[in-house]
């Protein structure tokens, strides 16, 4: 089954502990900024027409291929920002300030350039080297994919050897004679150098870039899985700003005239205010207002006397067959005498589905093999009126099964 089939989407995320499919972010972002898309369709004009204009004319091999790298990080970056995919516009962000301050070392340094260009051997070698792939293929597939490796080593295992002779053991792990913020320092994108670092997080790991992706929610640490909107709020502004010092050099040395596409994207920098205002709107109706449930254990007494133990996902109101946890009978006998005492069997489901309760405290282990499927299947429904959160979020079809509760009190 779908893993989403058992949540209701008729309210917002906040309601349903956050849960929010791609698109449903993604059309919440276009229908709350309609003007934003307007920007970047002329935006991407100027951009096809600056591609046509760098790639047929650019003679500087180490500057064409930096373009490539930003030209196509662009559109990444376009990408993750209109479906709040923070961590990707993050990614591509950060390689933007690289890509510009590259650009920069290879059209005033004729070493630079040479480096760059040599170090391209350095990387066939690598990829020769790294063959985990031919375990998985057979016959003649692998075959070819052994005479693949061996060419690419054949043919560029001189010039890498030549290219470190030539510039040093250091060669192999960095193509530049010196660190990034050097050579921003030199071409005057120092102090954009911090943020780089910052974005730096979110590509590394560390602690602190999960921004966007946690919060504390009533004094529990919740995590989320899914789109970074603080993330693709500080993407935007720093992408959009690297990508026009990018374009702005090229400009100047290249000797294209990107007037049109800075006024472009000029308009899209100062347009970020009312993106962040709506991702704000957009981001608190995604966070749950309780931290999630973890998931129940629960109990099913059938019409025959039988008990049977299911996994509960709260979350996504699915459920599964589970092991009975070691203290099985004295919960059994427990809810057994629950039942018999207040007389429940007479509220039985006619459909023949069971009487249920949650256990608190006890962890199960699904049973293997076991199938999701809908708790409404097994748990009575409980109605949720109908509402919508944001336009363009999916709705529920008529007839849907809403959220299920329990049929008795926890034991």
């Amino acid at each position: 089954m779908h893993r989403y089939q058992g949540v209701d989407f008729t309210g917002p995320p906040s309601q349903r502990y956050g849960v929010a499919q791609k698109e449903e972010v993604r059309n919440a972002i276009k229908d709350s900024m309609p003007d934003l898309y307007e920007m970047l369709d002329t935006t991407i004009e100027e951009v096809v027409l600056l591609q046509r204009a760098f790639f047929t004319g650019i003679e500087n091999q180490a500057a064409g291929t930096i373009g490539n790298h930003a030209l196509n990080d662009f559109d990444s970056l376009i990408d993750s920002l209109v479906s709040g995919n923070g961590r990707d516009a993050a990614h591509a962000c950060r390689s933007l300030y690289e890509h510009l301050i590259n650009y920069c070392e290879v059209t005033t340094s004729d070493i630079a350039q040479q480096r760059y260009i040599a170090h391209r051997s350095i990387t066939a070698i690598t990829l020769a080297r790294i063959s985990h792939g031919t375990s998985q293929l057979k016959g003649l597939e692998l075959k070819r994919e052994k005479n693949r490796i061996k060419k690419l080593q054949r043919d560029n295992s001189i010039s890498a050897a030549q290219s470190i002779a030539s510039f040093g053991s250091r060669f192999h792990a960095d193509w530049s004679e010196r660190n990034l913020r050097d050579r921003a320092r030199a071409h005057g994108y120092e102090h954009h150098y911090d943020t780089y670092k910052l974005l730096s997080q979110v590509t590394h790991g560390s602690s602190g870039g999960i921004l966007g992706t946690h919060s504390l929610i009533q004094g529990f640490t919740v995590h989320r899985i899914g789109p970074s909107l603080d993330l693709a709020i500080f993407a935007y502004l720093e992408g959009l700003r690297f990508f026009r010092h990018f374009v702005s050099e090229v400009g100047k040395n290249d000797l294209i005239d990107t007037t049109s596409l800075i006024i472009s994207l000029d308009h899209l920098i100062a347009f970020w205010p009312t993106y962040r205002r709506s991702l704000h709107a957009i981001d608190r109706d995604l966070w749950p207002a309780t931290p999630p449930p973890p998931p129940i254990a629960i109990m099913a007494l059938y019409p025959n006397g039988r008990i049977r133990w299911f996994y509960l996902e709260p979350v996504l109101n699915i459920m599964k067959r589970a092991l009975k946890p070691a203290e099985h009978e004295y919960w059994e006998e427990k809810f057994s005498e629950y039942v018999a005492e207040i007389n429940l069997s007479d509220v039985a489901n006619q459909d023949g589905r069971p009487i249920t309760c949650s256990v608190a405290g006890v962890t199960l282990v699904p049973s293997p093999g076991s199938k999701w499927f809908k708790a409404s299947a097994v748990l009575m429904e409980r109605e949720t009126p109908m509402a919508d959160w944001l336009d363009g979020a999916p709705r529920a079809a008529p007839g849907a099964q809403r959220s299920p509760k329990a049929n008795t009190p926890k034991v």
